[in-house]
């Protein structure tokens, strides 16, 4: 009586309303429960609930991509040509015709009464950034959050992507931060999303105007990406009994149905060969067809689904398995399908459901059960089972396993057959939930030139059993230690203008060999929804455009050579650089350390990078600010020349025998000990006078008093016209400063440039910073007086070196000089005609080396104008699709057009065949 009762009303309703406004219903909202597709519904579905409380989105964490709406439908939108049970990713092969959910109780008045989510339930709406909106709250979709912001900074890490996830938490009836477990401590905290992409919405069983039988739920589905977990898709679901009364024996059904097949040219889609399997004590069940399908060409895979808790582990009851036309429509009957305990027959190959189902359940008023389900897939039986097992693993485990690094946001900015691409370092401090270690390895970057389907050649040497296929990459770079300097950004060239081309930067680890997995990245996906992967596609520069680069001038305002060093800047995002704005490197001396170099913008007067000592690293390793990245090098801290350069008397026999890195790098083996660098560009002379010198010992730094010794000569800094110190370190450590023959070499100097004084002590006053050059003569050494043996020093950038350039722009003379340089591509243009097609599509005709703002005008040759085109992007590019200002084809003949910009005007023609 109730459920007659609420059909009427809810028919009532539907009426008025399609009475009302039934041309303003769109049919894509919810799937028609019809079977031929060449003869769809002509009304659409039916409808209820209210096409306005109707939300979707496509889930796309994992290998399994489908449309989840908010009502408890999982796929279904085949129809519509939105993903259902896509498996894999990017196949293009559906899987899911619907999955739905049945729940079959009887009322204390006798009612027996059955309650499907297709039917009979609506979204329930949330407060969602203050509003009330039937909204599905995603994880990766910031429009999608509850009360959303930037401060909430709740569940930063461990692969979560988002912050602010609140979910509905019916015993407090009340949005709460979701708890995370921490395998480290086996606490929960409060947190963001558990999974790499993660729904959630509410929503009850009153889609007929009242509630059936009084069931509020909450749906959340959870998906990863890795490699042993993106065939696994996990939906949970919390039922809270709302009625007002007690249910004894109550019911639940998962209802599923899947096509495994393509559509052939018959109007069928192959499902006519579906077979079903299960397994009672792996609370279990699947699809599957041994035959090679005529739609897609191949053997479909495995896909089916596994209960991983149930109330009071109840578990799978029964299994139903019948032609989807002979389900039962009536509530006792469906109630009997449902609660029978027992196992149906399995039917021959044909168009079939399945359904596992759980009965027995008590539900009190205002209390919650929960139950949890696994969507899989897999190549084989084999491989499936594998992934069930899996998946209550865990889900035992609250979902901890080995993870990836965070996944890192990748951007990416056009250039002229170029894209410059640029990412954060947000998964080189991730610490992996498992083991707790920080375990990032390394980033590799793949580019794909077909949307995503491929990521370039597959590479078949690799052999991470992680990766189903490995492909070529653009680029990687490694790491041995975390936290070590890596490369953020790179230039992708020697690409086509115009052709799109999607990148993956995916991060990588060390892998968990103790657990048995392989090293594990990022997983690809799909542009603009994973903030790994970014579509772009290049363009040609407008006319007058010039690259920092090329603008960069070496400025020097000292007394000897300008140094042998460089810069080179290079503008990645060019939204975020002020065009045309001045630069300025300059460099500062210290005596404790390397010069540093300073990046300021001489138009702001601000200091844009501070304090830098990198010379060496990979471009990609140096920093990026405000969209502009440097590379600053500058000489090898080398001589330029060392040798005799005065005879005194017995030839040339002061000859270097070794020339050992700067003294207390040397001794210390590590490169940062070099300290100052204005000493490694100072020259020095030895001048070998018979004076005694006095000098110090090397080593009295390390281990404390040594004994002085005597050299044979006077050490000039000839850059600075004073006479300065030496130190000796004794290879026989005999006290005296001679040839060893053991080294075949004389006793190593030390040039410690400060000034000579032999009364002073060497190592208090000058030690380690101002130990510089560190060299040996050879055995031919046999000087006399008036010897002199030079040292030139280092080319490298000093305070007297000043790079200056200015970021990207446009000249606006170059511009006004080379109008001429506008082109149409291609000219002519060929095409096929309908005059059936008012659409282009794929009909592109593009205007190059325009200027970065223009107005372009198409005409006939009879003067009539056929379009105005034009540019606000600041590239040298305008697309036009062929279509005229009314939306129609042009057809074949000669075109003027007339290019109008601040540099200037520029006609030209171009032809059009047909």
């Amino acid at each position: 009586m109730q459920r007659r009762t609420a059909l009427l009303i809810g028919c009532g309703l539907s009426c008025l309303i399609w009475a009302a406004s039934a041309l303003a219903i769109d049919p894509d909202y919810r799937p028609p429960r019809h079977r031929d597709a060449t003869n769809p519904p002509a009304n659409g579905p039916q409808f209820t609930p209210l096409p306005s409380t109707i939300d979707q989105i496509t889930h796309n964490g994992g290998n399994i991509v489908t449309t989840i709406n908010n009502y408890g439908l999982i796929g279904g939108y085949d129809f519509a040509g939105l993903p259902s049970g896509e498996y894999p990713r990017n196949s293009g092969r559906n899987y899911i015709a619907e999955i739905v959910y049945w729940f079959g109780g009887v009322t204390p008045g006798g009612d027996t009464l059955v309650a499907d989510t297709y039917d009979d339930f609506q979204g329930l709406p949330s407060l969602v950034s203050g509003s009330a909106s039937n909204t599905i709250l995603l994880s990766t979709d910031t429009t999608r959050y509850f009360d959303y912001s930037t401060s909430d900074t709740v569940g930063s890490g461990f692969s979560n992507p988002a912050f602010g996830w609140r979910i509905w938490d019916a015993d407090s009836n009340n949005w709460i931060y979701q708890p995370n477990y921490l395998p480290n401590d086996s606490t929960f905290v409060p947190g963001g999303p558990l999974a790499v992409q993660q729904s959630h919405y509410r929503f009850n069983d009153a889609a007929l105007g009242s509630s059936l039988l009084g069931l509020e739920l909450t749906q959340t589905v959870l998906q990863w990406n890795f490699c042993y977990n993106e065939d696994i898709t996990f939906v949970l679901l919390d039922i809270t009994n709302k009625s007002g009364v007690d249910y004894t024996n109550f019911s639940f059904g998962l209802y599923v149905d899947l096509d495994l097949g393509g559509q052939d040219g018959t109007g069928e889609n192959g499902r006519l060969n579906d077979q079903v399997g299960y397994d009672s004590a792996a609370n279990l069940a699947w699809n599957y067809d041994l035959d090679r399908d005529p739609g897609w060409g191949v053997v479909p895979k495995l896909m089916g689904t596994k209960y991983l808790e149930t109330p009071n582990d109840i578990g799978m009851t029964g299994l139903r398995n019948e032609d989807w036309a002979l389900i039962p429509r009536d509530d006792p009957s469906r109630f009997v399908f449902m609660s029978q305990v027992g196992y149906d027959p399995l039917l021959p190959p044909t168009d079939q459901i399945y359904m596992q189902t759980t009965s027995g359940i008590d539900i009190a008023n205002d209390s919650t059960i929960r139950v949890v389900f696994a969507i899989i897939a897999g190549d084989t039986e084999t491989d499936l089972r594998t992934n069930g097992d899996l998946a209550q693993t865990l889900y035992d485990n609250f979902y901890v396993g080995p993870r990836p690094p965070i996944t890192p946001t990748l951007t990416a900015t056009p250039g002229d057959e170029r894209v410059y691409l640029f990412w954060n370092d947000t998964a080189e401090t991730s610490v992996d939930p498992l083991s707790g270690d920080m375990d990032f390895a390394g980033y590799k970057l793949y580019r794909s030139d077909d949307q995503g389907r491929t990521w370039g050649e597959e590479d078949r040497t690799s052999e991470n059993s992680c990766l189903e296929i490995e492909y070529d990459r653009v680029a990687e770079f490694q790491t041995a230690v975390p936290g070590a300097p890596i490369a953020h950004s790179f230039v992708d060239s020697g690409l086509y203008n115009g052709v799109e081309y999607w990148y993956a930067l995916v991060a990588y680890d060390t892998g968990a060999a103790d657990n048995g997995v392989d090293v594990l990245q990022n997983g690809f996906g799909i542009a603009g929804e994973q903030s790994n992967i970014v579509k772009v596609t290049p363009r040609t520069d407008p006319v007058g455009f010039f690259q920092a680069a090329g603008t960069v001038v070496h400025e020097y305002d000292g007394f000897r050579d300008r140094s042998e060093g460089s810069v080179t800047p290079i503008v990645f995002d060019r939204d975020s650089v002020v065009s045309d704005a001045r630069y300025a490197v300059t460099f500062e001396d210290f005596a404790d350390r390397p010069t540093e170099w300073h990046l300021v913008n001489t138009t702001s007067g601000d200091t844009v990078l501070a304090n830098q000592t990198d010379y060496t690293s990979d471009p990609g390793e140096y920093p990026l600010v405000n969209g502009l990245r440097v590379v600053v090098r500058s000489a090898d801290r080398l001589p330029t020349r060392a040798e005799q350069t005065t005879i005194g008397g017995n030839g040339e026999n002061l000859v270097i025998g070794q020339f050992f890195q700067p003294t207390i790098a040397e001794l210390t083996a590590n490169p940062i000990n070099t300290f100052g660098d204005a000493q490694y560009r100072h020259d020095y002379e030895l001048r070998y006078t018979g004076d005694t010198t006095v000098a110090a010992s090397v080593l009295e730094g390390f281990v404390g008093p040594e004994p002085l010794y005597t050299l044979p000569f006077e050490v000039w800094n000839t850059t600075t016209n004073q006479r300065v110190s030496a130190a000796v370190y004794d290879l026989e450590f005999d006290g005296v400063w001679n040839f060893a023959p053991a080294w075949g070499l004389m006793d190593v100097i030390s040039i410690v440039n400060i000034p000579y004084d032999e009364n002073r002590n060497l190592t208090q006053d000058a030690f380690p910073f101002f130990y510089g050059w560190f060299f040996s003569f050879g055995p031919q050494f046999n000087p006399a007086v008036g010897d002199v043996f030079t040292i030139e020093g280092a080319s490298m950038n000093s305070p007297d070196d000043r790079f200056v350039f200015r970021a990207d722009g446009v000249d606006a003379d170059q511009a006004r000089q080379n109008l001429d340089e506008v082109r149409v591509v291609p000219n002519p243009y060929v095409a096929r005609y309908s005059a059936l097609v008012e659409t282009s599509d794929r009909a592109v005709l593009e205007f190059q080396r325009v200027p970065d703002e223009c107005t372009i005008r198409i005409y006939t040759l009879a003067g009539d104008l056929v379009i105005e085109l034009r540019n606000t992007d600041g590239d040298g590019v305008v697309r036009w699709d062929l279509l005229s200002r009314t939306g129609r084809q042009v057809a074949s003949g000669l075109y003027l057009y007339h290019v109008e910009s601040p540099y200037g005007e520029q006609l030209g023609r171009f032809a059009v065949i047909k």
